[in-house]
């Protein structure tokens, strides 16, 4: 199917509000923690929330993909695609625990090595999704919606053992540590409304006329996702409001309002760019290369950003920071096209791992002959 350049910008822009808000949570000094406050406020549904969410609908185009050419290549089959699936999900797994382990020695932290940092997030999401890309979207919904619903009772049963060196305690850390991140019963729904989206794109990708094409849009995804999105948001800002520019906002990831007001918000957001997109009613080219510089190199430019840290540690004011914050944005963008247009996809962390994910199932693959052979 043709490349559709919202995904690359949503994805960007995701990975750049990542990047933002953690400058807006490092550098400041102690007194301007509103900043970060207002920041989550506003655009919380923008940074982990859409990279999740973009994730899902990358992961449903590329299973449908891969499915023609299983019909298409007789060379290639379903235990291929399966395999390179749950490789690409192992490997970001592995990296997302090397992050963590370094965050923890950094911060001398053991009980970082488990936590919900994005990249073990997308991972495990990745790893979970398996059996259910194949299903039916009304069923991946409901299963999206239950795991909302008893992430809520799980959470309120196993709170009062946070801490605690038992079952339950245990339990509470590999679910929930730590609370104000990227926890697993939270996203992977986000992740599975994503695949039903990549799902609906996929379908009217197959659209060979123009003008029936974009009937689809609007009829399947535009207004659907306008209506439904809407009535979400609605219903969740009204319990959402009295945490909004208050501390709460910073740990309420496991809020079933907010998840439900991020999800309203990805469906128009991300309906809306698909639908300028597919109508082509502007091309701003020189905005899409600089975000699409920041989704090529999404997973790299995630490690990279770490360095920011240490630059100005709790030394700016609100009234220098944004410009520091623009300069090493523009410095950021300016280093991923300078790789980009010399070196292309080999310091692309995403890339990469989708290699070594195929590579790693070839060699199980030729095993496999090699045993059937004998």
């Amino acid at each position: 199917m043709k490349r559709l350049k919202s995904l690359d910008m949503v994805r960007g822009l995701a990975m750049l509000y990542m990047i933002v808000g953690h400058m807006i949570t490092w550098w400041p000094v102690s007194e301007e923690k509103w900043i970060f406050i207002s920041y989550v406020s506003i655009f919380s549904t923008l940074g982990a929330v859409g990279f999740t969410f973009i994730s899902g609908i990358s992961t449903m185009i590329s299973y449908r993909n891969r499915i023609i050419k299983v019909d298409k290549d007789e060379n290639y089959s379903f235990s291929q695609v399966k395999y390179e699936h749950l490789f690409r999900a192992a490997f970001i797994i592995v990296l997302g625990i090397i992050y963590n382990i370094i965050v923890s020695i950094m911060f001398r932290n053991p009980s970082l090595i488990w936590t919900w940092f994005i990249l073990l997030t997308i991972g495990v999401c990745l790893f979970m999704s398996w059996p259910l890309l194949k299903t039916s979207i009304t069923f991946r919904i409901i299963i999206g919606a239950l795991i909302w619903i008893f992430n809520q009772i799980i959470l309120v049963l196993l709170t009062p053992f946070e801490g605690q060196f038992n079952l339950f305690g245990i339990l509470y850390h590999i679910l929930y540590n730590s609370i104000d991140q990227n926890i697993i019963l939270s996203f992977f729904t986000l992740f599975l409304i994503g695949t039903v989206i990549g799902d609906i794109i996929y379908d009217f990708s197959l659209i060979d006329n123009e003008l029936e094409k974009r009937k689809a849009v609007k009829k399947k995804l535009l207004f659907p996702s306008l209506l439904i999105g809407t009535i979400l948001i609605v219903i969740s800002f009204y319990f959402l409001l009295p945490v909004l520019f208050t501390e709460e906002i910073l740990s309420i990831k496991s809020n079933l309002w907010w998840l439900m007001y991020s999800l309203g918000t990805e469906l128009i957001f991300i309906s809306i760019f698909i639908t300028v997109d597919v109508y082509e009613l502007f091309k701003p080219e020189r905005s899409y290369r600089f975000f699409y510089y920041f989704s090529y190199y999404s997973l790299t430019a995630y490690l990279l950003q770490n360095i920011n840290y240490f630059f100005f540690y709790q030394s700016l004011y609100w009234y220098n920071l944004w410009f520091f914050i623009l300069i090493t944005v523009i410095l950021y963008g300016i280093f991923l096209r300078f790789c980009h247009n010399k070196w292309g996809p080999i310091l692309s962390l995403k890339i990469q791992i989708g290699r070594l994910a195929s590579g790693a199932t070839r060699r199980i693959m030729n095993k496999t002959k090699d045993t059937y052979c004998e």
